[in-house]
């Protein structure tokens, strides 16, 4: 008999805890459709709650503040950008760096594709604090391509444009690669990502490398 009150308290506890984990994400769910395609500032705790079908104390109770479930939002809005980011791990120093360029224009779409509403809604929160993790983000997103060798496989190609430095043309590439660009040509404009990755690949290319017949001329 006591071996049965206990299975049935594990039980119980395990339920509550799903139930709980449930409720959560929902209210996540909820949270990052009212916050991203509105203001941070005009989004009540209250309309959280409501668009998750939760009372609202519920939503207080598991989160406590607005800037601690914004932040819960962002803490698990990014699982995928770590694979994204092992495309470049697939690059050599003796690939053409068109291949490196589109690989980039690849990579970018494979994380901003689920994740550019909610590095809008960081930049435009007003919040220092979700400001500040945006533009770490962005930090990391130019060393990133510093730690993968992008520089250096540029300026052994021979074929970056004349007064354009591999520094310089890594600068460009996170310019031209940052989630304004996706969010506006995809979001405002309708493109879809994939459109988006063939137009950034190509305006990389044409950006930064001289073509590879005038190479080839001057070679022989």
């Amino acid at each position: 008999m006591i071996k049965a009150v206990k299975a049935r308290r594990t039980y119980n506890g395990a339920l509550r805890k799903q139930q709980a984990e449930m409720t959560r994400n929902r209210i996540l769910d909820a949270a990052r459709r009212l916050l991203t395609s509105g203001t941070y500032s005009s989004v009540t705790m209250e309309d959280i709650a409501q668009e998750a079908g939760v009372a609202y104390q519920t939503v207080y109770g598991i989160f406590g503040t607005k800037l601690r479930l914004a932040q819960g939002l962002i803490e698990i809005g990014f699982p995928h950008v770590g694979d994204a980011l092992k495309l470049f791990d697939q690059l050599s120093p003796a690939d053409d760096p068109e291949v490196a360029l589109r690989t980039n224009a690849r990579v970018s779409r494979l994380i901003y594709e689920p994740c550019a509403d909610l590095l809008r809604f960081m930049r435009e929160s007003g919040d220092p604090g979700l400001l500040a993790r945006y533009r770490g983000r962005e930090e990391q997103r130019l060393n990133g391509m510093i730690q993968f060798g992008v520089p250096t496989l540029l300026e052994r190609s021979g074929r970056l444009r004349a007064g354009i430095s591999p520094s310089e043309a890594v600068a460009l590439i996170w310019a031209l690669s940052g989630p304004d660009e996706y969010t506006q040509l995809v979001f405002e404009r309708g493109w879809t990502p994939s459109r988006y990755e063939q137009w950034l690949g190509d305006a990389l290319i044409n950006t930064l490398l001289q073509p590879a017949r005038q190479i080839r001329h001057r070679r022989t």
